[in-house]
């Protein structure tokens, strides 16, 4: 009988991620290995018998790495490896694979929702025709044929493509990068800020290039938020970076409402300093109904409706171990990194 994997859990088990690999039926298939404490120094007394680490938000650091000399590969809960000292696990001959996330690819879906929205008018058309706005402008419906339709009737304007418009994503984390992805599907450029650039292997491989924030503001067609809300990044788009942005460029923001000063935003919107903005959070949630930002013709407002699918950690877990078990009984992995 084949000897389970020696799997050791880098982060917490007492984390609500430690807890739900804990709880996982696939988890069956391995002999888990804990940490009896959150010190750095119970992780690494853990380690020597780990033939594998899981890992979500923990720091597998080179020492962590080789106080386990019989480790052949890193599991990375996610895409970004920037929690692991990947230069010591190919040094050590120790493979690290990634998985996408199925939380993170719920907030980048709505992400492009929003920014196609804001493109394609969506929620204007969606009024001008439940609104009935044909009777107001005088026109009579009449039956359509291919060669014979009524294209644009109600007559919006600024309607345009994602197609070759420059993506400004702020914060390039897991749910950046899926963000990253999908504007690339769309044949977007894809720039992005955040405080410690990705090396330059992991950009060529997502298709986008750094730049800091004024220049990315000025840049970008469509600007993404979706950094974590902390005192640095508290208020970061502002009166003053608004006004770098281009007047024909929308603002998305996917993160949290603190990012953005909402008075500044909503003058610039009025003012049509710049053209739309996309918005899922707020400052206060629900949004008040005094907020500037209500009843402007240039906004899509939406009541926080990108949060994690309720099936990611569902999904997520067991695919993560399932990838464990294929590299150890065949030697493939997806999302290896470091091949």
């Amino acid at each position: 009988m084949t000897e389970p994997i020696r799997l050791l859990v880098a982060d917490p088990a007492t984390s609500r991620f430690g807890q739900r690999v804990r709880n996982a039926p696939a988890v069956r298939a391995f002999r888990l290995l804990l940490a009896e404490n959150e010190t750095p120094e119970a992780l690494l007394a853990a380690a020597p018998e780990a033939e594998a680490i899981l890992c979500y938000q923990a720091n597998v650091t080179s020492r962590l790495i080789q106080a386990a000399p019989a480790l052949k590969l890193i599991q990375k809960q996610g895409l970004n490896c920037k929690n692991i000292d990947v230069a010591a696990a190919t040094q050590r001959n120790v493979r690290v694979a990634t998985r996408p996330l199925m939380r993170s690819i719920t907030v980048a879906e709505h992400a492009l929702a929003l920014l196609l929205a804001c493109a394609r008018k969506i929620v204007p058309g969606h009024h001008a025709v439940t609104g009935a706005v044909y009777r107001e402008m005088g026109l009579e419906p009449v039956v359509t044929s291919q060669p014979i339709y009524r294209g644009n009737w109600a007559r919006i304007e600024g309607i345009s493509e994602l197609y070759q418009a420059t993506a400004g994503i702020v914060g390039m984390g897991d749910i950046g990068m899926e963000i990253a992805r999908r504007c690339r599907a769309f044949g977007m450029p894809v720039v992005y800020y955040q405080r410690t650039p990705h090396p330059p292997a992991a950009e060529a491989s997502l298709g986008i290039r750094y730049l800091p924030l004024d220049d990315l503001l000025a840049a970008s067609d469509y600007v993404v938020l979706v950094i974590p809300h902390t005192p640095e990044s508290e208020g970061l788009i502002g009166a003053r970076e608004l006004a770098l942005m281009k007047p024909s460029a929308t603002l998305v923001n996917v993160g949290r409402g603190g990012l953005v000063d909402e008075e500044a935003l909503a003058v610039a919107l009025r003012d049509r300093r710049i053209a739309m903005a996309g918005l899922d959070v707020y400052r206060t949630e629900p949004l008040p109904a005094a907020s500037p930002l209500i009843g402007l013709p240039n906004v899509v407002l939406l009541p926080h409706l990108g949060g994690g699918s309720h099936r990611g950690w569902d999904i997520d877990i067991p695919a993560a171990l399932q990838n464990i078990q294929r590299y150890f009984e065949d030697g493939r992995a997806d999302g290896i990194v470091n091949a």
